[in-house]
């Protein structure tokens, strides 16, 4: 195969290059730090998506709550209101 080469080597110099499974040229496998800071992006994103998520739950269950007590509150006052707008 042919890959590209730093300029200026003579010919028929020795190059490393990395293959895949099926003998094409492909990059070279990730170093112990390219993994961790790639394992470190990930790990921070899915930490942000369960805080993400956990306070989108805890907003959603405090507008249900909140609508259900402004319900009650309605129902509780409709039967309460007729007894205290009576005129003498």
């Amino acid at each position: 195969g042919r890959t590209e080469v730093e300029p200026g080597l003579p010919a028929d110099s020795t190059v490393l290059v990395w293959v895949d499974d099926q003998g094409r040229i492909t990059e070279p496998p990730l170093t112990a730090e390219q993994i961790r800071s790639r394992t470190m992006g990930w790990a921070i994103l899915a930490f942000l998506g369960v805080v993400v998520t956990g306070l989108a739950a805890h907003a959603a269950t405090g507008l249900v709550l909140h609508r259900r007590n402004l319900a009650q509150w309605d129902a509780a006052w409709a039967n309460t209101a007729p007894r205290w707008s009576r005129h003498p």
